[in-house]
């Protein structure tokens, strides 16, 4: 099985405020589970399901504002193939009860993801509510692209195809694409940056004024695919909002 994306974390400094952010601007309904200040959401889409939780640190890394996690047939045979393609370990197996096990890794660049064995039976899944942004795809930034190429087709087995601009791949087969390192008005786009569908990209960036982001970029739009804008979070976290084109993405 290709390892894609099944759950996504938003990591807040203040969860209370990060909660009443997505809420008022992305629409998603949050319920507890398990540990304090722990939220899931499955209302984020029906290709993964989404948590919001205390930002920490792993492996004496602070985690990244947004954390993907990848489902993975054999947790140790994937480990293995991180580490012999250059990759390293940043938290060893961690096994959640009737869920999975659970690791994180650091890329050839320095980026950081989780991989999970679920129980069987056990992988998440969301539904697309009405009026609610919900998780579109993802971008892996690279300082070398094309080594960072070769991490992933070797160790995830992702087959990318070049598109647009130089060195800017795609991987239809998760939803995600491969392109060098950049910033978006003078700010770091994060090492893997998010980008959340929405109904109507001008509607939804009214939204995220009002519940207290800021919208860093005028809607731009790509030909074929749709218009695009980054936000920042009440957090600080940077992502992208696409309105797609017609053709139900």
């Amino acid at each position: 099985m290709t390892p894609t994306v099944r759950h996504f974390a938003l990591n807040a400094d203040d969860v209370g405020r990060a909660k009443a952010f997505f809420e008022t601007a992305f629409g998603w309904i949050y319920t507890p589970w398990g540990p304090p200040g722990f939220y899931q959401t499955r209302s984020a889409g029906p290709s993964a399901m989404g948590a919001l939780q205390g930002r920490r640190g792993i492996g004496g890394q602070v985690m990244p504002a947004v954390e993907l996690t990848f489902d993975v047939d054999d947790l140790d045979a994937m480990i293995a193939r991180i580490e012999a393609a250059g990759g390293a370990m940043i938290m060893p197996p961690f096994t959640i009860e009737t869920v999975g096990r659970l690791a994180f890794f650091r890329d050839t660049e320095g980026n950081i993801a989780g991989i999970m064995q679920y129980e069987p039976g056990m992988t998440p899944a969301g539904e697309k509510v009405p009026g609610a942004a919900w998780f579109s795809g993802f971008g892996i930034h690279a300082d070398d692209v094309g080594r960072a190429k070769a991490f992933y087709e070797g160790v995830f087995g992702w087959a990318f195809t070049p598109w647009g601009p130089p060195d800017f791949y795609t991987c239809e087969a998760v939803g995600g694409l491969l392109q060098a390192r950049h910033t978006v008005e003078g700010r770091a786009l994060p090492g893997i940056e998010v980008t959340f569908g929405v109904d109507e990209i001008n509607a939804a960036a009214g939204r995220v004024r009002a519940a207290g982001g800021e919208v860093l970029t005028a809607p731009y739009h790509i030909e074929g695919v749709g218009h695009h804008v980054f936000i920042a979070t009440s957090e600080g976290g940077v992502f992208a909002l696409m309105q797609h084109e017609a053709d139900g993405r």
